[in-house]
């Protein structure tokens, strides 16, 4: 009996559900609503945006305030673009079913180099040495940036169970947070565990969008930078939203 008793904190404890983050609209901008929203990061000062679909999937830069595109790199129309993230002063924008890594100077928007990889690509992310993509899957795979190769697989579970469709990736504060496809919820995901330690729900933000309207799913996450603010916006998204997350 007593063996039991000294198992239940640890039951309870794998089984607690995690907890909701709340948060505040501090404000809203403009997002290009033709923009099918992919990957969003900022670096170097810079906000970067991929932007998917065949035949109109694009890298961008983007005026954050006012949604006005800086610069535009056509992504071939044979490809469809997906995440992106950048790292060791290295572009890197992913495909959704090409198996292609590109690799831009995110200066000049010059290309360096490809890599190829397996399985889909949804999500992009880094740690500041590893990138971590998503395939969406409950599945995490953390990987070089040197040549995209596998250094581990991270597997990703709420409550106990595998959590799919992990789709856009933002690194802040030591955790992974990640859009769930067809979900206003962003899961905050522990990068050793795996386990969802949080969960921000952002459906109310489409009563703020302007009707009509085709936005799809929420996707994109961006620390702002000398900030713990983050940008979010969706696909086909009219505005995007810095919001304050709150203890």
């Amino acid at each position: 009996m007593k063996h039991w008793l000294c198992l239940i904190p640890l039951l309870l404890a794998c089984c607690e559900r995690s907890p909701e983050l709340s948060y505040k609209v501090v404000r809203e901008m403009p997002h290009d609503p033709e923009c099918y929203t992919q990957g969003l990061e900022f670096s170097g000062g810079k906000l970067f945006e991929s932007g998917g679909q065949y035949g109109s999937s694009s890298l961008r830069e983007v005026n954050p305030v006012s949604g006005e595109i800086l610069r535009r790199r056509p992504v071939s129309a044979r490809i469809f673009a997906e995440g992106l993230t950048v790292l060791g002063g290295e572009l890197f924008q992913l495909s959704w079913k090409e198996n292609t890594v590109t690799v831009i100077d995110p200066q000049t928007f010059r290309f360096l180099r490809s890599h190829r990889y397996d399985g889909e690509g949804w999500g992009l992310c880094n740690n500041g040495s590893e990138l971590i993509m998503s395939n969406g899957s409950n599945e995490l795979t953390f990987r070089s940036p040197k040549d995209f190769s596998v250094i581990r697989v991270l597997e990703v579970s709420d409550d106990g169970k595998p959590l799919a469709l992990l789709n856009e990736l933002e690194w802040v504060d030591g955790a992974i947070f990640a859009n769930i496809y067809l979900a206003d919820r962003i899961a905050r995901i522990s990068p050793t565990s795996g386990k969802v330690t949080g969960w921000l729900d952002l459906s109310a933000l489409r009563t703020r969008l302007p009707l009509p309207n085709k936005a799809e799913a929420l996707n994109g996450i961006a620390r702002i930078p000398e900030s713990d603010n983050l940008l979010v916006t969706g696909k086909y998204w009219p505005k995007q939203f810095e919001i304050e997350l709150e203890d």
